[in-house]
């Protein structure tokens, strides 16, 4: 019940935001903060003890007759999950300038209405109209308010996502329609669809495979479903590029954790094994194509792809590991995929915050157009340092935690294969590096001029956004455990 009032409220807070004029920045930051404070209040009651399975399940009946209820329900990967929304997006919140105007904060507002709906949900049919409703406020971000044909590529990024969902939909409306046949009546409740899919027949099954894993690779991206994202994330404004590196990336991982798991006894193996070839080359691609970009903001959009990669390997070879002596290894696997989501949304948002900030004070967000900035602006360089390097996996921040975790566990499955996944690392060290050195230090470019270094709430924002990451790297267990038991909770029922 505490999940769908959360869900109620931020419905009534985003359709609020729009009506708000010139306190939109203000409503919305303290609406974002309130909802964080809500979620973070529903995890410490509901998550305590957690062992598997949803906890504060909640229905109600909108057509009995066709089998649909609105049905919610948060697991402890979903519950992770809603947190990394409610940081991401304040953050979103937090660093839009009031320029922008109570339209885009109205936007930003839904765009976690429906992550909230989508992550919660229960109801395939619900999930889809939230999974949709995620797309609509980002375009009308980049439209409006990006930069060098921004629309084209507003127009490119919501075709290309929307066709993804697309096959999402004919995915689900096929288990609809064996609903009746397996189950004795018709439903669109996620956990009895997905356990009879391992029962369709073939064509249909690889229908609904092929139709899931579209859908959720195009958001992650992978490799070669990803030509929206350099695009996209160049041409949006910063507030909606850390949406996007943070939040619909996410999306992807959920969809093959939080709904594909379900039905992982349905996979063949040869699908498995070329979801493992695509991960890794996502992440080698990825970096290597990052390694050539002369823009940082375009460089680290390829960075977030690659470390997305990490989310479909572990998610293939987990599936692919043996329930026997090896079952320990399977929960290392899969969980570490989980928290490499978190992770992931949470390092990307430090990084483009700190990039938007340098783009804003340099007015260049190029390599070769920045140098030595931390003579001016020392406080700035130094979180960006950060942000560089909890992106390429240090020891003691979060992204290690998810990456070790994801190259101990998937050893056993890809066996000497693994030194492709090291050679990936290496290569996004390097590039963190070398633009970090070329960028932030060395001589500096007089040509810039003066630079402001950040202000008290600036530096409130990244300080967080560091601590939050510090945390998570250090201390792990305060998600880990959760999507440990989630983990074994779907692989003992499914098994």
């Amino acid at each position: 019940m505490l999940a769908f009032d959360i869900l109620i409220i931020s419905i009534v807070f985003g359709i609020a935001t729009f009506f708000t004029g010139r306190y939109a920045k203000e409503v919305a930051s303290i609406l974002s903060g309130v909802l964080l404070i809500l979620i973070a209040a529903f995890s410490i009651l509901r998550f305590s003890s957690y062992t598997g399975g949803f906890v504060s399940s909640y229905s109600i009946t909108i057509s009995s007759s066709i089998g649909l209820y609105f049905s919610v329900g948060v697991s402890g990967l979903t519950d992770a999950l809603l947190i990394l929304t409610g940081i991401v997006m304040l953050v979103s919140i937090l660093i839009t300038g009031r320029e922008y105007g109570s339209a885009f904060f109205g936007l930003e507002m839904l765009v976690e209405v429906g992550l909230i709906g989508l992550l919660i949900s229960r109801d395939f049919l619900f999930f889809y109209i939230f999974w949709e409703l995620v797309l609509v406020p980002v375009y009308f971000m980049i439209g409006p308010y990006g930069r060098d044909n921004k629309d084209s590529i507003s127009l490119k990024f919501f075709v290309y996502t929307h066709i993804g969902s697309v096959f999402i939909l004919l995915s689900i409306f096929t288990l609809y329609s064996y609903s009746f046949t397996y189950l004795g009546s018709y439903t669109f409740e996620i956990g009895p669809l997905m356990s009879i899919v391992h029962l369709l027949p073939p064509f249909e099954l690889g229908f609904v495979l092929f139709g899931f894993l579209f859908g959720f690779l195009v958001k992650m991206p992978s490799f070669p479903i990803h030509s929206w994202l350099p695009d996209s994330y160049y041409s949006a404004p910063y507030p909606a590029t850390v949406i996007l590196a943070g939040a619909i990336s996410m999306m992807g991982g959920y969809g093959l954790f939080g709904i594909l798991m379900e039905a992982y006894t349905a996979i063949p193996l040869w699908v498995l094994y070329f979801l493992i070839a695509l991960g890794i080359i996502s992440i080698i691609y990825f970096a290597l194509t990052a390694m050539f970009q002369r823009n940082i903001k375009k460089m680290m959009a390829f960075a977030s792809a690659s470390a997305m990669g990490f989310v479909t390997l572990s998610f293939a070879a987990s599936i692919i590991e043996s329930t026997g002596s090896e079952y320990s290894v399977k929960l290392i696997e899969a969980s570490g995929g989980m928290f490499q989501i978190v992770a992931h949304g949470l390092i990307m948002a430090l990084v483009f915050s700190a990039l938007y900030y340098i783009s804003r004070n340099a007015r260049t967000d190029s390599v070769y157009g920045l140098g030595g900035i931390y003579r001016e602006a020392p406080m700035l360089a130094s979180f960006s340092l950060i942000g560089f390097l909890a992106s390429l996996g240090l020891p003691g921040f979060a992204g290690f935690i998810g990456e070790f975790s994801i190259v101990v566990g998937v050893f056993q499955a890809i066996s000497w294969y693994i030194f492709f996944v090291i050679f990936g690392m290496i290569i996004t060290a390097s590039y963190h590096i070398w633009t970090a050195q070329r960028s932030l230090y060395g001589p500096y470019n007089e040509n810039l001029g003066f630079i402001r270094d950040v202000r008290a709430g600036e530096f409130l924002i990244l300080i967080f956004l560091v601590l939050v990451i510090f945390l998570l790297g250090i201390y792990p267990n305060l998600i880990f455990p959760n999507l440990v038991n989630y983990t074994s909770n779907v692989f003992k029922v499914v098994s």
